[in-house]
């Protein structure tokens, strides 16, 4: 084989090692972005699922615990705490409900 043949075949190796190597480093960046770009999207639309799960089972709690006698009376002694939280923080508590509950769901349902 002669050295410019060598050489041609070097290349066309090179180039097809080369454009699948790009190809692939391609792919592998596309994906990351779409990665990013759902990561941001969850972020976006608030603590990423556990927002309304925490406030259902917050709000569920003290009915659901009524109607179970070993825990009945831990429910009405956190009711009973509750009622001398200062003013301030159940008012906060109770924006934060109505805003994952209410606003959310209200701009959700008008895009709709």
């Amino acid at each position: 084989m002669k050295h410019g043949e060598a050489k041609k075949m070097w290349g066309l190796i090179a180039s097809l090692v080369g454009g699948g190597f790009k190809d692939w480093l391609q792919g592998r960046q596309k994906l990351e972005q779409i990665r990013e770009e759902a990561k941001v999207a969850r972020v976006a639309n608030g603590i990423p699922g556990w927002s309304d799960e925490f406030l259902v089972l917050v709000w569920s709690y003290p009915f659901i615990a009524q109607f179970m006698p070993g825990i009945r009376e831990s429910a009405l002694q956190g009711l009973t705490a509750a009622a001398e939280l200062p003013d301030w923080y159940i008012g906060g508590f109770m924006s934060i409900s109505f805003a994952v509950f209410g606003i959310n769901k209200l701009f959700q349902w008008k895009k709709k």
